[in-house]
């Protein structure tokens, strides 16, 4: 059944204006440099590019050129500039707009020809290269399915890109007869329908996928420290608890408090206390293992759970943990204020009757003793 062009261009303007609005109703309330609007933008730009094709036979040839491959190539550098912005890289003006600014002046000056063709197809193909490279950037890695949903849409454009013009280089299309020309122009109208789609539902699913892990950090993340929350290291612990317990393995479990923290507060301000917190937060968790656990507890107290860790090892690392806190001042201005830590450990092996909440109250009972024998020291229950 022959593809019926004018439609097509009616159908794909429709569909890529209806997700320009529908992205911009999302984007409603940021500011004007998130990466939603840039994306918006994008499709409207697209969607306008097919106006402008649309209107074959009614504009000059050289305009039809002109504007066509302008808004086309501004709306894939909106596109890489919404990924980037959406991955917080900042772009240069030249590297979103060299395309836009050269190409199209270029193809103005060059007659209907294959070599015009291969010269826009190529600015295409380079700046769909340019998307695709910035989704699986190790440098600034995106997480979820949207960007497969991207990936999938970019690389079925390109491919189809690839195969009308080297159909023609080959001599496989004539794209000078008009068949030819009306059966690809159709292919490509209908791959950019599934396109627009699959690139506005894609940057979507982006968006939410890094707002629901975001809302997940909030609940399950300390904010001050970037540790785990005294939620999200119960749920560590409990599963913790309940693989030794099946598998008979040992787990060691570290309960630790900073001495004096209320004189810290009181001597440089609370907002020198939250600094020491960081520190030793991030002290701490620089010398665990992968494996190993720790979370804010509450207060100026933190927890560690060291999976497949008998109490040998766990007495090892807890004295390495309070001799780096004691050897690692904070700076806070002017100050370098020394802090250290008590640590109650409790160890070994779990018992059939051992709950997360038994294993805390054992470790917090050592720590209670590690204070009460004056503070800065491990204290095992031994």
């Amino acid at each position: 059944m022959p593809l019926d062009v004018p439609t097509l261009f009616v159908v794909v303007t429709a569909v890529a204006l209806l997700m320009a609005f529908w992205v911009c109703v999302m984007a409603w309330g940021q500011p004007a440099g998130d990466a939603l609007w840039a994306w918006a933008f994008a499709l409207g730009a697209y969607a306008a590019s097919n106006v402008i094709y649309g209107m074959r036979g009614h504009l000059p040839a050289t305009l039809l050129v002109l504007f066509g491959n302008i808004t086309n190539m501004a709306a894939l550098a909106l596109m890489l500039l919404a990924v980037r912005r959406f991955q917080g890289v900042r772009l240069s003006l030249w590297q979103s707009l060299a395309p836009v600014l050269l190409v199209p002046p270029l193809l103005t000056l060059l007659p209907p020809s294959l070599l015009r063709s291969v010269i826009s197809t190529g600015a295409y193909l380079l700046q769909m290269a340019l998307v695709l490279r910035a989704l699986f950037d190790s440098q600034h890695p995106l997480q979820g399915r949207g960007r497969y949903m991207l990936f999938s849409a970019f690389a079925g454009m390109s491919l189809i890109l690839l195969l009308r013009t080297g159909g023609a280089a080959l001599g496989l299309i004539d794209l000078s007869q008009p068949d030819d020309r009306m059966t690809w122009q159709g292919i490509i109208l209908l791959g950019a329908i599934c396109a627009v789609l699959s690139i506005a539902l894609g940057f979507v699913c982006m968006t939410m996928e890094r707002a629901e892990q975001r809302n997940y950090e909030l609940a399950m993340k300390d904010v001050l420290t970037g540790l785990s929350n005294r939620r999200a290291i119960s749920d560590v612990l409990q599963v913790a608890v309940a693989r030794a317990q099946r598998h008979g393995q040992l787990l060691s479990v570290l309960m630790l408090d900073i001495d004096h923290f209320k004189r810290i507060n009181d001597s440089y301000g609370h907002q020198a206390g939250d600094v020491v917190l960081r520190s030793v937060a991030q002290t701490l968790s620089s010398r665990l293992r992968a494996q190993d656990e720790i979370g804010r507890f509450g207060g100026e107290e933190f927890l560690v759970v060291l999976p497949d860790t008998g109490l040998d090892g766990a007495l090892i690392l807890a004295e390495a943990l309070r001799a780096a806190i004691e050897a690692t001042p904070t700076q806070w201005g002017a100050h370098r204020i020394a802090a250290t830590i008590s640590i109650g450990l409790r160890g070994g092996m779990v018992a059939g009757g051992d709950t997360a909440d038994s294993v805390v109250a054992a470790a917090d009972a050592a720590l209670y003793r590690a204070k009460q024998g004056g503070r800065n020291r491990v204290d095992s229950g031994g």
